[in-house]
């Protein structure tokens, strides 16, 4: 399998996922082409939502949906999601611990073609620090096809950080993964 884009393997997961699961719907602040969630737009228009550039409100719409019993894919860049919709995180989809999934695309310095303003140095400093968030962040494309789909029978927040580069697979592809468990990838005492 070629390396690709972990942003694109995220999209293609989430219309795997929304063919399975029709309680998935996709929220999207007007940057669905660079999150590769309209790849779930595209497929499934009636249950994608673009919301235009409003992150705050994209995230308490996500809460809105998920009192309806429907599982929300919230997407955006990762500095927006934890800077601009802070508040509501916190208060609306943390702290009630409602059933939301945030996707933060371009996470850490993989933004890096758009510029310092656009390289997300604190969305996990940020989040980790937040009470029921779960924080999944995928190596490779079958961590992050594995993630998209564990994610929505998970109950509780949960945010996946999704870089926008390549990765290659350093995972077999029928490797199990456990919410909340880490991986143990070569024994050694010279790195910490």
């Amino acid at each position: 399998m070629s390396n690709k884009a972990l942003r694109e393997v995220f999209g293609e997961a989430l219309v795997e996922l929304g063919a399975r699961n029709p309680d998935v719907v996709v929220l999207d602040a007007d940057l669905s082409s660079a999150t590769r969630s309209i790849l779930f737009g595209n497929e499934f228009p009636e249950r994608f939502f673009n919301v235009g550039i409003t992150e705050a409100n994209m995230v308490s719409m996500g809460v809105g949906f998920s009192t309806c019993g429907l599982i929300p894919y919230v997407c955006t860049f990762s500095f927006l999601l934890t800077l601009r919709a802070t508040d509501q995180i916190r208060s609306h989809i943390s702290y009630p611990a409602n059933n939301v999934k945030l996707m933060g695309t371009n996470g850490g310095l993989s933004g890096f073609g758009d510029g310092a303003t656009h390289q997300s140095i604190m969305d996990l400093a940020v989040l980790r620090a937040m009470p029921n968030m779960t924080i999944l962040v995928p190596s490779d494309e079958h961590q992050m096809r594995w993630a998209v789909d564990a994610v929505s029978r998970f109950n509780g927040p949960a945010f996946i950080r999704v870089p926008r580069v390549e990765a290659p697979n350093i995972h077999p592809e029928d490797t199990s993964y456990e919410i909340g468990k880490g991986m143990v990838l070569r024994k050694g005492s010279d790195v910490t």
